[in-house]
C-alpha cells in the first residue's frame, strides 16, 4: 500500500480515472505520472469496482426493491424536525440533493431559511467529506451579495445538513432582462464583488450560473451554493444546465474549458463563468453552442468552439425594437470585455475578477478599457465621450488650425497615452490601500506582537488614502463607491488608534482626526441618490459603527452632549440599514452596540463620564442583552454574538453596582465571565478575546469584593492582571493594556488596604498615583482624570495624618476641575462632591470647623440633584454629618 502521504494522489487519480470508460482507464493510470506505488493501487481499486459493475450491484428485483425502500423510508417530509429548523415544502430536487423550505421552531424567534439535505443514498464517506469541507468555507465568507450559511448539522437519520439564508428573487439574467445596459452592468458588479470577496478568501465558486445567482426584488444580488455544489448537485444529467459531478462538480453550459477537460481549477475558471453570465445577461443568449440540446455537444462546443461577438449578434426573440440601441452599445468595448473573460487559455483572461470588474467600471465611466489595444484614435473617442462639450467647441476653433491638426492629434495621443498610465497607476493605488487595511492586516492581526507591525502599515496606507483624497477632491461626490472605501479605511484606522477598550495604540488625537475625515466621506455616498452604495444596508451599518466610533472618543473626553448627539445619529444610520434588510444579523448587533454605549452614557460605569440617569440606563443595558442573547440563540455558532453578549452582560454588571441592585450585578458579572471563558476556548489565538478575558475579570472583582466575597474579588483581580501582562509581553505596543494594567494595579492596592488597613498597604496605595501620567496631561480625557481622581481620593481615605488626606482630596478636586466642565455629567459631579466631603473630614481633623462645614456644605450642593446613587450613599451621608457637627 502507498504511503499516508499519497492517499490524496490515490483519490484524485482514481476519481479521475473512474470518469473514463474502462477500456481507457489503465492507459491513463499509466500515462499519469504518479508514482508506481499510487498507480498499482488505483488500477486495484479499478479493478474492484469493475467487478462490482459486473456482478451487476443490486441486480435483483429484490435487492433493488429493498434499497428503494430503505431510500423512500430516510427520504424528508413536511414536518420533519432539523435541529431548530422544520421542513415546510420542496423548493428544489437534484439527482444528489434537495432543497426545502423550512420554519424556526425552537421559539426563539420566527424565520425561514431553505435546508440543503443529501438524497438518501448520496452518503458515502467521501460525499460527507466533502460535505464538511465546504460547510467550512461557507462559514468563512462574510458578504452582502452571498447568502449567508445559518445552521448545520445532522439530521435525525445522521445526514447532515445545511440551513441558509432563504432568498426570494429571479435568477440574475431574468431579473436584467428588462433593465438598460447601464442597470444591468451595476447588478453584475455585484456579483463580482461577491466572487472577488470569496477569492481573496482563497474560495473559488466553481459552479457560477443563473440558478446561482438570484436577484432580490430590491435589486440586491445573492450568490448562492458557494462551494456546496461540488457535494450535493447531481452526478449525471442530460440537461446541460444542471451541474454534473464527475472528475469534479461543473455545469456544462457556464463550465471553463479546463473544467470540461479535467484539469486543475484556479480562480479563472469563475472569471470565464462570469464571463459566460455576463454574456446571457447582456445578449440573452449563450456565447456558443446556441443549438446543443444535451450536455455532450454543449461541451464540445466549449472547447472548440469560439464565441460570437455579442454584438454580432441578430436579435434575440421579442427584443427587435430595442436591439439595434443594444448592439450599438456592446460593439467595441463591451466585445472585447467579454471575449477577453472568454479566452480558452486561462492565462489569456483577466488575472483577477478585480480587473474584470474593473473595466466593465471603466467603460461605465467612460474611460478606456485594457481589453483594448490603447491606440490614439480609441484614447482620442473615449476622450471624445467623456468631453463632449469642450471637445465641440475646441473642434469650432480648430477650424482655424487645420494646418496643426496633426500635430494637435499627436500631442493628444501623447496625453492620453499619459492620462491611461496614471489612471492605471491610481486604480493600482487604491487598490494597495484596501488591501493594506482590509487584507493584509486583517491577515496578521491575530499574530502576537503584531500591533507596532498593524500600525506602521497603516499609517503607510493612510498616506497613500491621504493622497487619493486630495488629488480626487470635488470628484468624490462623482465617485460615490471611492468615497466609501476611503470612508471605511479611515474608520478602520482610527478604530486601531483609539478604540479604548480593546488592543489599540492609544493615540487619541490621531484616532479623532481620521475618524474626522471618515464621516466627512458620508454625504458623498450615503446622500447621493444615484449612488448604489446607498442600497447597500453594510453601508448604512458601517457608517453607524463610525458614529459610534465618534460617541466613545466624546466620552472618554467627557463631552456628553457630543456622544448623545453621535449616539442619536448611529442609531438612526442602523434603522435605516434594518429598513433595508430587517434580518440582517450583524445590523442587529450594531443596533444592541448602540443601546449598550447608550447605556452607558445614561448611567452605566461610576467611572465614566455619564448622565446619572440611573432608571433609562438600565433600560438600555436590559435591552442591550437581550438583542445579544437573540442573536446568540439564533446563531450558536458564532463567536463573535457570544463576544459582544459578554460585553452588554459587563455593562450591565457595572450598572447594577452602581444602581444597588446587587443580585442583578452579581449574576451578570458572573454570566460574562462564563461568556468571555467560552469565547477564548474557541477562538485563544485571537488578542482581542484574550484583552477581554482579563477585563472582565476586573469588573467582576470589584463587584465580588463589595458582595461579600473579598477572596474571589482578589483572585480574579490578579487573574485580570496576570492577563494583561501577558499580552502586553505579547505586544509591547499595546498601550491599551499598559494602561489598564496601571488602573487594575490601583484597583488591587485599595482592595489589599480595604481588607488590611495597614500602614504598609496605605503607603502602597498612595505610590500608585505615581503610575499615572501628570495630572496635566490628563485634562482631555475624562476616563483618565476619573481614575487618577479615584485613586487620589482612596490614597487620602488611608492617608495617616490629616494634612496628607487634604493635599490628596484636594487634587482629586483639583483633577476633576480640569476635565470639561459639563453640568450634566453626574460622574464628574459625584467625584467632586466625594472630594469635597473628604476635604472636610481633613479639615475638621484638623479643627478647622468653619472650612470644614463650608466644604461639606458644597458637597452636598453636588450630591443634591437627585441624591447620590447607591454606591455613593456612604459618602453622602458622611457630608451631612460633617456639616451637621461643624454647625454645633
Amino acid at each position: 500500500m502507498p504511503p499516508a502521504a499519497s492517499w490524496d494522489q490515490v483519490r484524485d487519480l482514481f476519481d479521475r480515472a473512474l470518469a473514463l470508460p474502462p477500456a481507457d482507464r489503465a492507459a491513463f493510470v499509466a500515462a499519469s505520472g504518479q508514482p508506481e506505488a499510487v498507480q498499482r493501487e488505483v488500477l486495484s481499486l479499478l479493478a474492484h469496482s469493475e467487478a462490482l459493475d459486473d456482478a451487476g450491484f443490486l441486480a435483483s428485483p429484490v435487492a433493488a426493491a429493498a434499497a428503494e425502500a430503505s431510500a423512500a423510508a430516510r427520504s424528508a417530509r413536511p414536518g420533519q424536525r432539523f435541529g431548530a429548523w422544520t421542513l415546510d415544502r420542496l423548493l428544489g430536487s437534484g439527482g444528489m440533493g434537495e432543497v426545502w423550505l423550512a420554519q424556526r421552531s425552537d421559539g426563539s424567534f420566527e424565520g425561514e431559511a431553505a435546508i440543503k439535505l443529501l438524497k438518501p443514498g448520496m452518503d458515502s464517506a467521501s460525499v460527507y467529506a466533502r460535505f464538511a469541507t465546504e460547510r467550512q468555507a461557507l462559514a468563512r465568507l462574510s458578504h452582502p451579495h452571498i447568502a449567508r450559511l445559518l445552521d448545520a448539522g445532522l439530521g435525525p437519520d445522521g445526514r447532515p445538513y445545511v440551513v441558509m439564508e432563504h432568498v426570494q428573487g429571479q435568477p440574475i439574467h431574468r431579473a436584467c432582462a428588462s433593465l438598460p445596459l447601464a442597470e444591468r452592468l451595476a447588478v453584475f458588479l455585484q456579483l463580482a464583488d461577491a466572487v472577488s470577496h470569496a477569492h481573496r478568501h482563497l474560495l473559488v465558486h466553481r459552479d457560477l450560473k443563473p440558478g446561482n445567482v438570484l436577484v432580490t426584488p430590491e435589486g440586491q444580488v445573492k450568490l448562492l451554493d458557494f462551494g456546496i455544489a461540488k457535494a450535493l448537485d447531481p452526478l449525471e444529467s442530460t440537461d446541460p444546465d444542471e451541474t454534473r459531478l464527475g472528475e469534479r462538480p461543473l455545469t456544462p453550459s457556464y463550465a471553463s474549458p479546463e473544467q470540461l477537460r479535467g484539469e486543475p481549477v484556479t480562480t479563472a475558471t469563475d472569471i470565464y463563468s462570469l464571463g459566460v453570465l455576463l454574456y446571457l445577461v447582456l445578449t440573452g443568449r449563450r456565447p456558443y453552442g446556441r443549438d446543443a440540446t444535451d450536455a455532450p455537444s454543449l461541451i464540445q462546443a466549449a472547447l472548440h468552439e469560439a464565441p460570437s461577438r455579442p454584438s454580432t449578434l441578430d436579435a434575440p426573440d421579442g427584443d427587435a425594437p430595442h436591439w439595434p440601441r443594444l448592439r450599438a452599445q456592446l460593439e467595441g468595448d463591451l466585445d472585447n470585455i467579454l471575449l477577453k473573460a472568454l479566452e480558452k487559455q486561462p492565462e489569456h483572461r483577466y488575472a483577477s475578477v478585480q480587473d474584470f470588474a474593473a473595466d466593465l467600471r471603466a467603460y461605465l465611466a467612460g474611460r478606456p478599457v485594457s481589453a483594448r489595444a490603447a491606440t490614439w484614435p480609441y484614447l482620442a473617442w473615449r476622450f471624445v465621450g467623456r468631453h463632449r462639450l469642450a471637445v465641440g467647441l475646441a473642434a469650432t476653433a480648430m477650424l482655424a488650425l487645420v494646418l496643426g491638426l496633426g500635430g494637435t492629434l499627436w500631442q493628444m495621443q501623447l496625453a492620453r497615452e499619459a492620462q491611461a498610465r496614471a489612471e492605471h497607476r491610481f486604480t493600482q493605488l487604491r487598490e494597495l490601500s484596501r488591501q493594506m487595511v482590509f487584507g493584509y492586516h486583517d491577515q496578521i492581526a491575530n499574530l502576537p506582537g503584531s500591533l507596532a507591525t498593524r500600525e506602521a502599515l497603516l499609517k503607510d496606507a493612510l498616506k497613500y488614502m491621504d493622497g487619493l483624497a486630495t488629488e480626487l477632491g470635488p470628484e468624490l461626490a462623482r465617485q460615490p463607491q471611492l468615497a466609501r472605501e476611503l470612508a471605511e479605511s479611515y474608520s478602520r484606522i482610527a478604530a486601531l488608534q483609539g478604540d479604548g477598550f480593546a488592543p489599540s495604540a492609544e493615540n487619541l488625537q490621531a484616532s479623532r482626526g481620521n475618524l474626522g475625515k471618515a464621516l466627512a466621506l458620508l454625504p458623498y455616498y450615503l446622500d447621493n441618490t444615484a449612488s448604489a452604495e446607498r442600497r447597500d444596508p453594510a453601508a448604512w451599518r458601517v457608517a453607524a459603527e463610525m458614529h459610534e466610533g465618534r460617541a466613545i472618543l466624546a466620552m472618554r473626553a467627557g463631552q456628553l452632549t457630543e456622544t448623545k448627539a453621535a449616539l442619536d445619529d448611529a442609531r438612526r444610520l442602523d434603522e435605516e440599514a434594518l429598513r433595508l434588510a430587517p434580518q440582517d444579523s450583524r445590523t442587529q448587533a450594531q443596533l444592541a452596540s448602540v443601546l449598550g454605549r447608550l447605556g452607558l452614557l445614561l448611567g452605566g460605569n461610576p467611572l465614566q463620564a455619564q448622565l446619572g440617569d440611573l432608571k433609562s440606563a438600565g433600560q438600555a443595558l436590559r435591552q442591550a442583552v437581550a438583542l445579544y442573547g437573540q442573536l446568540c440563540a439564533r446563531e450558536p455558532g458564532n463567536v463573535e454574538w457570544t463576544h459582544q453578549h459578554a460585553w452588554a452582560q459587563q455593562l450591565l454588571a457595572s450598572w447594577g453596582w452602581l444602581a444597588g441592585e446587587r443580585e442583578t450585578a452579581l449574576r451578570a458579572a458572573n454570566e460574562a465571565l462564563r461568556l468571555r471563558d467560552a469565547v477564548l476556548r474557541a477562538e485563544p489565538g485571537n488578542p482581542q478575546f484574550r484583552y477581554q478575558h482579563a477585563l472582565v475579570r476586573s469588573s467582576a472583582a470589584r463587584i465580588h469584593a463589595d458582595t461579600g466575597n473579598p477572596v474571589e474579588g482578589a483572585r480574579l483581580l490578579d487573574e485580570a492582571l496576570a492577563g494583561l501582562d501577558a499580552e502586553l509581553k505579547a505586544d509591547p505596543a499595546n498601550q491599551a493594556a499598559r494602561r489598564d494594567i496601571v488602573l487594575l494595579t490601583t484597583a488591587r492596592a485599595r482592595m489589599r488596604w480595604q481588607a488590611e488597613p495597614t500602614p504598609a498597604n496605605a503607603a502602597a496605595l498612595r505610590r500608585m498615583l505615581d503610575n499615572f501620567p501628570p495630572a496635566d496631561q490628563l485634562a482631555g480625557d475624562f476616563y483618565l482624570s476619573r481614575w487618577r481622581a479615584e485613586a487620589a481620593y482612596a490614597a487620602g481615605r488611608a492617608a495617616p495624618d490629616a494634612a496628607e488626606q487634604l493635599r490628596l482630596a484636594q487634587e482629586a478636586e483639583s483633577l476633576m476641575r480640569a476635565t470639561a466642565d459639563q453640568p450634566a455629567n453626574a460622574s464628574r459631579r459625584w467625584m467632586l462632591a466625594r472630594a469635597l466631603s473628604l476635604q472636610a473630614t481633613a479639615l475638621q481633623r484638623q479643627g478647622q470647623d468653619a472650612a470644614a462645614r463650608e466644604r461639606a456644605s458644597q458637597a452636598i450642593a453636588l450630591w443634591q440633584p437627585g441624591g447620590a446613587p447607591a454606591l455613593y450613599r456612604d459618602d453622602e451621608a458622611e457630608a451631612r454629618r460633617l456639616a451637621a457637627v461643624a454647625a454645633r
